[in-house]
């Protein structure tokens, strides 16, 4: 049609320029020249109100075709916000951690969908809005059909982020299953392996045990940090996950565990620590002994010397003896110690550590050594 009327425009305008002509003077005349200029008049005042309606009918189709457009989409709109709404009502929050990670990658995809045309439906509401706000035939439809779109739009957001929260819920609770069944597996471990009763068979595999025992409280402790974890993630829980069995069981079950861990661990402790001062005190006090022995025998050998030169061989003997000697009286001492922690403890061999302990006290060696060693410095300073 608009066609068709470019076409006319131009033939009135042709038919404008070819009779004007003949109202122009002198020249041919055929009537007279107000009348073909009013009949020059009359078409292009047909043609111009021909063009108008024509612009009007285009505008009117446009509002139209606006119209329907928007109608079109609102339908498209509800038809999806239905069908996701049927999806994403389920109940099906998986049945372990990798089911749930599944249900969880594709609620992301259908957030992300939902994003996008979250952005495209606002661009066409504020068209409809400008549409409702020049009042354009069937505004009053278009303002009713936003607010139901819009409604339900807002509806299916909120049932997004109310799955969302569900599924989050749900991947906390099967991995707080999952965390607590590796807690409690850790906790039988140790439970079995400090079950043992090896503390080692001399002074240095009781030392590889007890440095093995110290790495294991430092793991028992981070444990324990595990063990707290898990307990303030189960508060958090919604209220049907935090009062089920399944997780006020769990809780319980490994917090008896980890006392019983934590008493074998002490347990064992004391045993390596007696381990080691047993094998102190038998050990150190055969040693002392020995040397004690030693020494004693070099100084009632040892003759007094003739000359100052040898007097100061003598002498410095006797120095480095006097350092040795004082090392000899803390291995006494650390003796002792071991001795009363093992005596205090009531350990099995009791009677033989105090036995032991008594015979290197009481041993006129060390006295007779000392006695010894300064008489004769005493001697070698006369000389």
């Amino acid at each position: 049609m608009e066609a068709d009327i470019a076409i006319q425009g131009d033939k009135v305008e042709a038919i404008t320029t070819a009779t004007l002509q003949f109202t122009e003077e002198p020249g041919y005349q055929p009537c007279d020249p107000q009348v073909i200029r009013d009949r020059v008049s009359h078409l292009e005042q047909c043609f111009e109100e021909l063009s108008n309606t024509a612009a009007g009918r285009k505008a009117q189709l446009e509002q139209s075709k606006r119209l329907w457009k928007f109608f079109w989409e609102m339908d498209e709109t509800e038809s999806w916000i239905k069908e996701k709404e049927q999806i994403y009502s389920s109940l099906d929050y998986g049945k372990d951690l990798t089911s749930v990670l599944i249900l969880q990658r594709k609620h992301k995809a259908f957030e992300d969908e939902l994003r996008g045309l979250d952005a495209h439906l606002d661009q066409v509401f504020q068209e409809a809005e400008g549409m409702v706000a020049r009042k354009q035939f069937g505004h009053p439809q278009i303002e009713a059909r936003i607010k139901e779109v819009s409604a339900q739009w807002n509806q299916l957001k909120e049932l997004a982020a109310f799955r969302k929260k569900n599924l989050q819920d749900a991947e906390n609770f099967f991995q707080f299953q999952g965390d607590a069944d590796d807690l409690k597996a850790w906790l039988q471990d140790a439970h079995r392996l400090l079950s043992g009763e090896d503390v080692g068979q001399d002074e240095g595999v009781t030392q590889a045990l007890g440095k093995k025992h110290k790495d294991f409280l430092e793991e028992l402790e981070e444990n324990r940090g595990v063990m707290e974890h898990l307990e303030q993630q189960a508060q958090g829980f919604p209220q049907e996950f935090r009062d089920s069995p399944d997780v006020t069981n769990r809780l319980q079950a490994f917090r008896d565990l980890y006392v019983q861990v934590v008493a074998q661990a002490d347990m064992r402790r004391q045993r390596l620590q007696d381990a080691l001062d047993l094998y102190t005190v038998f050990g150190e006090t055969d040693a002392c002994e020995l040397w004690m022995g030693e020494k004693g025998k070099w100084l009632a050998q040892m003759d007094i010397p003739d000359t100052l030169e040898d007097l100061e061989v003598v002498q410095h003997r006797f120095d480095i003896l006097d350092q040795e000697m004082k090392t000899l009286m803390a291995q006494i001492d650390g003796v002792n110690l071991a001795a009363n922690s093992l005596l205090e403890s009531s350990h099995p061999r009791s009677g033989e550590v105090k036995k032991c302990q008594d015979h290197l006290n009481t041993s006129p060696a060390p006295k007779s050594l000392l006695f010894s060693l300064q008489s004769a410095s005493s001697s070698n300073y006369v000389v």
